[in-house]
């Protein structure tokens, strides 16, 4: 048996409650719903704004302790599949609770204060008369905040809010996921894209980014570094972003085995205060240690950063909202423009191997980073239609447009010669969703998705012929610019239905549904030249099309208040149909299937500790670039056989308030994985001969990756602790049964994904002067690359040694809607490579400022 607690704010508040507060909670069931107690002097009076639409009676109940100050205690099962018709206008919080209760059989008390609590009708008294006492009971937050839900999951998810992705802005869209463990965004300084990582997998749609449940992602060929799977967005327009590690449930999980980064982008509720039907937000900020300007081809690289009010590097974002009785919408843009920043002024610029010190990279401390600046604009609109009670129609448009930096690793690393700023990349993204859903009861709850989203990208990867002869000048013979055109359209769309029932043996929860996804690449062949006067080497790229269709169900059975099993089944299935120009072995179309399976068991011993286990399967079918056409000096193979993952793991969650203060929290998750994938697909050799190309993708026999994750975090008000550590115990590459190492295969993408054996941050907050300043730092270390790197793959693979590196920031509230941010990246102007960010040094210490007003 569970009660809800409901506090200012809507603060979801676990922890015991009295036998005195329980038997009081029955005794006001006792009362008829018409006859409520007085409302006593110490309850608040005064009238404020309501703004409450007909529908659920849970979610009308959660959005009343958002927008008054009362504290709301009840039974989750007494308010489980009611209705009420809502409550607007200018009333005290007594009032529009009695508005909201009306004809729905529930009555209320006032306890103290602002106290109130909520119980059945007459019926609720015990039978018989008998003692109305209960045992102390743990108040279960009923899911209303997505950052409380990881620890409540069996298994390894994460999320990042709106706050945090302020609080620490970063360089990039990328730099997001420095929170959360397991998670890197690999080139995060090459690209001006979200590129993920999740646990040693990465690239060749391994990993699926999901706006807003659409699939944008683009398979983008770096030369050796392998290839990034790319997704665009401003971080302003995001609302929050959930992270599933590893096989996922539901329509987006359909042909993964890595995991799934969902970005929810702004609704109207975001920007709209409660209580209030029309909002706004305009956010402005400026950043130093950038350039003003920059030169194509360019080879000297500027030391003196811009200042930090010239207005030439800095974004501005502005979003215009109204939540309705029957609708709600939402419009909102982003700008933003950043030059080529400037590397840190410390640290070590070798790295050793094999008796030898090797540059990190041709920037040198204090220079600029050519080929890292990056310029956006964005846009969104979305609305929601309430049709009824019942229904609703949810239709949404993101556009994204940029011109980047970036540059393939064979610039980066061959002579220092060739090093220069080359001509800057294009993407122009449209993503456009549409939404229903019918909900009138437990047994239904019914959601039909469609979207689609174009993607239209040229990539600009300059080769290495700035090297010329002192007779020869680069007007006579310029630097070819090597465009790579490509357009995908990917068109997506599922249906799914949730339905909850209670039975003699418990409650039972059921999702199921069907999802199908097509992506159509069009790409145009292209010169690989050294030389504009070049003819070059003809490139052919993938040309065709990539379906997956999926079948899901997923259970959870809660059979006692302390044991929860949950399972799922998918049956995915995939087909290939290349369109390609040419094809070595004849072989145009390919399809193929699987049934994966996933269990989890959950055990809360005590309340609020909960400990599980999980295994799970997910397939990964091979793409258009490793089996049908490339453009990467590979030979094609269409008989490659799906990578499939079999996943162990076990762990422990915990989420308490009021552990030793009446207003602390604690939030901890540790979980141990063991991630096995068949069959892993790894570029190879090809053997071919001379004149041939020199490389194939093939399968190995398993890759296999095992280690500890752990968040923690506790909060008592005036101080906050948050920390993050992954640590990979063991991993292995194993080409047969009986040959595995501990390194990647010689020349394969994989030596660019392998993540740092070991990482942890640390952030220390604290909050002052009636929480209108919050400030703090966060440290982050990062040890050696997980896998040793071969003799024959060093000169290709990105590297970096051990860092330590601190950031800074500060908010402060000026008034209740106008707050500065202000944040200080690389505090201490360290000089160092990221991890997984190949040859480019990381931003120097740059000072960034920010400010927000709401309206």
């Amino acid at each position: 048996m569970s009660l809800v607690k409901i506090g200012p704010a809507g603060s979801i508040l676990w922890r015991p409650v009295t036998v005195a507060l329980a038997g009081v909670s029955l005794l006001g069931g006792i009362l008829p719903a018409v006859a409520q107690q007085a409302v006593p002097p110490s309850m608040p009076s005064q009238a404020m704004a309501v703004s409450i639409p007909a529908g659920s009676l849970e979610t009308a109940l959660l959005a009343l302790g958002r927008q008054t100050d009362l504290r709301l205690i009840y039974r989750s099962e007494i308010t489980a599949g009611k209705v009420t018709g809502g409550a607007t206008g200018s009333l005290a919080p007594a009032a529009a609770l009695a508005k909201l209760l009306s004809g729905t059989g529930v009555s209320y008390r006032f306890s103290s204060g602002n106290t109130v609590t909520l119980a059945a009708g007459a019926g609720a008294a015990a039978p018989g008369g008998g003692d109305t006492t209960l045992a102390p009971i743990v108040l279960h937050n009923g899911g209303d905040n997505p950052a409380d839900k990881p620890y409540e999951t069996a298994g390894s998810t994460s999320y990042i809010s709106s706050e945090q992705i302020a609080r620490f802005r970063g360089s990039t869209s990328g730099d997001i996921f420095k929170n959360t463990p397991g998670v890197i965004s690999a080139n995060n300084h090459n690209g001006g894209a979200v590129n993920v990582n999740i646990r040693g997998l990465q690239g060749q749609n391994r990993v699926r980014v999901a706006i807003d449940g659409t699939q944008q992602t683009t398979t983008t060929w770096r030369g050796y570094a392998g290839v990034d799977d790319r997704t665009y967005i401003d971080p302003d327009l995001i609302g929050g972003v959930a992270i599933s590690k590893g096989p996922s449930g539901g329509a987006a999980g359909a042909g993964v085995n890595g995991g799934v980064v969902g970005i929810r982008t702004l609704s109207a509720t975001d920007i709209v205060e409660d209580g209030k039907r029309y909002g706004g937000r305009i956010r402005i900020g400026a950043q130093d240690n950038t350039t003003s300007d920059f030169t194509i081809n360019s080879m000297m690289q500027q030391t003196e950063p811009a200042d930090f009010f010239d207005f030439k590097n800095g974004s501005g974002s502005v979003a215009l909202a109204t939540v309705q009785d029957n609708f709600d919408f939402i419009i909102a843009a982003a700008r933003r423009y950043r030059g080529n920043y400037f590397a840190g002024s410390d640290g070590p610029t070798t790295y050793h191997f094999n008796g030898r010190d090797y540059p990190l990279s041709y920037t040198k401390p204090g220079e600029e980073v050519f080929n890292t600046s990056a310029e956006s604009t964005s846009f969104l609109a979305k609305g929601t239609l309430r049709l009824d009670d019942d229904q609703s129609l949810e239709l949404g448009y993101v556009r994204y447009e940029s011109t980047f930096g970036e540059a393939l690793p064979s610039l980066l690393f061959t002579q220092d010669q060739t090093f220069r700023q080359a001509a800057l990349s294009d993407v122009v993204t449209d993503t456009f969703t549409a939404r229903y859903r019918y909900n009138p009861n437990d047994m239904v709850d019914l959601k039909v998705n469609a979207w689609m989203s174009i993607v239209d990208q040229t990539n600009i990867s300059t080769g290495l012929a700035f090297y010329l002869p002192p007779w020869i000048t680069p007007e006579t013979r310029p630097p070819g610019d090597d465009p790579r055109y490509a357009m995908t359209h990917t068109y997506g769309g599922d249906i799914s239905n949730a339905s909850t029932f209670d039975t003699a043996h418990g409650k039972f929860n059921v999702n199921y549904g069907v999802s199908y996804l097509v992506e159509d690449i069009d790409s145009r062949p292209y010169r690989s030249r050294g030389y504009a006067t070049d003819i070059g080497v003809l490139m052919n790229p993938s040309v065709g099309s990539r379906a997956i269709a999926s079948a899901f169900t997923q259970g959870e059975w809660q059979v006692t208040d302390w044991l929860k099993f949950n399972a799922g089944l998918r049956y995915d299935h995939y087909r290939l149909e290349d369109d390609g120009v040419t094809s070595r072995t004849g072989v145009r179309e390919r399809d193929g299937g699987r049934l994966n399976p996933a269990i989890s068991v959950v055990i809360e011993p005590i309340d609020g500790f909960e400990l599980y286990a999980l295994y799970a399967e997910g397939m990964r079918p091979p793409t258009m670039r490793e089996t049908m056409g490339n453009d990467g000096n590979v030979i094609e193979n269409p008989y490659l056989k799906p990578e499939i993952a079999k996943n162990w793991e076990i762990g422990i969650n915990y989420s308490r308030d009021g552990i030793f203060t009446a207003d602390d929290s604690a939030r901890i998750k540790l979980a141990y994985f063991d991630n096995n994938y068949f069959d892993y697909i790894s570029r190879v050799s090809s053997n071919a001969g001379p004149g041939q190309p020199v490389f194939t993708f093939d399968n190995l026999k398993k890759a296999r990756f095992s280690g500890i994750e752990a968040s923690v975090s506790y909060d008592v008000g005036f101080l906050f602790v948050e920390g993050m550590l992954t640590y990979y115990s063991d991993y292995a590459f194993c080409r047969t049964s009986s040959t595995c190492a501990d390194t990647t295969v010689d020349m394969d993408y994989a030596a660019n994904h392998m993540p740092p054996e070991i990482m942890k941050r640390l952030t220390i907050g604290t909050r002052l002067f009636d929480d209108k300043l919050t400030a703090g730092i966060r440290a982050t270390q990062a040890g050696d690359r997980l896998s040793p790197v071969t003799p024959g793959a060093r000169m290709y693979t990105g590297m970096w040694v051990p860092y330590t590196v601190v950031d800074a920031f500060a908010t402060y509230k000026i008034t209740d809607n106008l707050t500065f941010d202000l944040q200080a990246e690389n505090l201490t102007d360290r000089y160092y490579i990221d991890a997984l960010d190949g040859w480019n040094p990381a931003p120097g210490r740059t000072i960034r400022a920010m400010l927000t007003a709401k309206f």
